[in-house]
């Protein structure tokens, strides 16, 4: 269970981490026909992405602590269970099946290991 509490945690840094990098730095290149409203909220988003990649982080030196992985695993598996409902509901709109898929693999595999997280954690 640990090894995979670490590739999930990578998994979830390079996914948002990265995503919410270049929708910071580039949003057009995501939303090239956007109006600048448009572009506010891709960047918005952008910062939000990465903060929630630094969950990481911030939980990384508790991972074998039953109650910070908890709210760590809690935090992270509700969001990306909130974004596979987003990207339901934008599937009539035109969106992406794909960010669908990410998001709803990655909050399963959350949830697991908030489920399971007693296996690897001491406290």
């Amino acid at each position: 269970m640990k090894k995979l509490l670490l590739v999930a945690f990578v998994l979830h840094v390079l996914l948002e981490g990265l995503v919410g990098v270049l929708l910071i730095v580039a949003p057009y290149k995501v939303a090239p026909h956007a109006d600048p409203l448009s572009l506010t909220f891709v960047i918005n988003y952008g910062f939000a992405a990465v903060t929630m990649a630094s969950v990481v982080f911030w939980g990384w030196s508790g991972r074998d602590n039953f109650r910070i992985m908890g709210v760590a695993l809690g935090i992270l598996a509700t969001f990306h269970t909130a974004l596979a409902a987003a990207s339901t509901m934008m599937l009539a709109e035109g969106g992406s099946p794909a960010v669908l898929v990410i998001h709803a693999v990655m909050a399963v595999l959350f949830w697991l290991l908030f489920a399971r997280r007693r296996q690897w954690c001491v406290d």
